[in-house]
């Protein structure tokens, strides 16, 4: 099975991301930020099928995934 990744880049004010990629389930889709797993509800939620937002912008220069 393939993977796909959208990078971003966080600014400290930013808190929705697009999901430019199908899935099948909000569990398949892994975020990270600065390479640390997130959890869905406690750090970010699914506002729609292609977009999650963050309780809290990333940092400045953070690489969300």
């Amino acid at each position: 099975m393939a993977f796909a990744i959208d990078t971003y880049t966080g600014n400290n004010s930013t808190t929705s991301y697009s999901i430019t990629f199908p899935y099948i389930e909000k569990a398949h889709v892994v975020v990270t930020v600065d390479g640390v797993t997130k959890s869905l509800t406690t750090d970010y939620t699914f506002t729609n099928a292609s977009t999650i937002t963050f309780n809290s912008a990333p940092a400045q220069d953070a690489v969300i995934k």
